[in-house]
């Protein structure tokens, strides 16, 4: 049989029990200062946080109950589908059940919402599968995204509107430009040698003007067109529309005596091959402009594989451009002063801009005043 401990021993184990609970006391303690900063920052984000287990909400902070407009002690034990707008509910109820069954599912998306009266609301809502009291929930957290949800909205209906007066506008004024470019051309056919000198110089202004209006129009009638009139993507070889534009550029290209060097392995791109037509014509039509001061004037069109997308590029030994112009070109009526264009309109970089930008890719210019320039755009591989 063991003995019986001795006093040492029995002091000693005294100790260490003394010990443990001062150990305890401290991890209790910690806890409930950890516990107290977890509930402090989750009552007072930004963001509403909820659980919802068993479709019911079993937990929400201050902000999701400001959201939706209820006392928080009114949330606890609400059916989730009653905070759900009825025709989301069957979006947010499959989300749900993917994401407790481990399935694939977006941790964001948007759905809209009720308010307790009744107000519909947008909502943008990031969710993840949890562990609560020893049971499968979701751990949500949400934004009221309602505002900038009605911002996009009113701004598409203003840029629609804006859209349709400039087709309406555009539209209307191109009667009484064929009519100036008409009786101006038979008035010079027909009288000029009454006319003399300075009559004759007029009219030719006006026709010169009339010629300028009926290119604005044109111009603004493409801009307001792109991204209104659903595009007709195709992979369309990128050799064969280049080869279009040149060929209309011809006699410009020739009469200026502008070297042009266009690579012979040019992509295959999925693309809406009229928009792209532009974005080459405008780019190209830029370049003869920049270069017509250039005494051996050379213009290069080439590509480079970047992997995922295609980056096209159309250089000149022109003038160039200061840096400090470099994004303000790509605005509506921007023309440099340095070039003389009787023709232009400013809106053909406005154009390759929302062309590009519209296919998913992006647009920039690299060039020094005096050192050439070379624009770039980008386009993805695969729609």
């Amino acid at each position: 049989m063991a003995g019986k401990p001795t006093y040492e021993e029995l002091e000693q184990r005294v100790k260490e029990l003394e010990k443990e609970a001062a150990e305890r006391k401290r991890a209790e303690e910690a806890l409930r200062e950890s516990e107290k900063k977890y509930s402090t920052l989750v009552e007072n984000s930004l963001t509403g946080i909820y659980i919802d287990q068993d479709e019911k909400i079993v937990f929400a902070n201050n902000r999701f109950a400001e959201i939706y407009g209820y006392p928080g002690e009114e949330l606890v034990g609400i059916q989730t589908w009653r905070l759900v707008h009825p025709e989301d509910r069957p979006l947010t109820d499959q989300m749900r059940t993917k994401r407790l069954s481990g399935e694939d599912t977006p941790s964001e998306y948007e759905a809209r919402g009720l308010t307790k009266d009744g107000e519909t609301i947008w909502i943008k809502r990031r969710n993840t599968r949890i562990e609560y009291k020893g049971r499968p929930a979701i751990l949500g957290n949400i934004v009221d995204i309602t505002e900038k949800k009605s911002a996009e909205g009113e701004l598409r209906k203003i840029n629609e509107e804006l859209k349709n007066f400039v087709r309406v506008v555009s539209h209307d004024m191109k009667t009484p430009i064929i009519s100036i470019q008409g009786f101006s051309s038979r008035l010079l056919k027909s009288y000029k040698k009454k006319l003399g000198e300075n009559g004759r110089r007029y009219l030719e202004q006006i026709a010169a003007s009339a010629h300028r209006m009926e290119v604005l129009v044109s111009d603004l009638l493409a801009l307001s067109s792109i991204g209104r009139v659903v595009s007709n993507f195709e992979h369309v070889p990128c050799l064969q529309i280049v080869g279009n534009v040149t060929s209309a550029l011809q006699d410009r290209l020739k009469k200026k005596g502008i070297e042009l060097v266009v690579a012979d392995n040019l992509p295959t791109i999925y693309c809406d091959g009229e928009r792209i037509y532009q974005v080459f014509e405008n780019l190209l039509v830029n370049a003869i402009k920049f270069t017509a001061a250039v005494k051996s004037p050379k213009i290069e069109i080439r590509y480079e594989d970047r992997g995922g997308f295609y980056q096209f590029y159309v250089r000149d030994n022109g003038i160039g451009i200061d840096p400090k112009h470099h994004r303000k070109i790509f605005e509506m009526f921007q023309r440099l002063r340095e070039i003389k264009d009787e023709e232009g309109t400013g809106l053909g970089l406005s154009i390759v801009d929302r062309v590009v930008h519209n296919h998913g890719g992006k647009v920039w210019v690299d060039s020094e005043k005096g050192k050439g320039a070379t624009f770039h755009f980008t386009l993805p591989k695969t729609s």
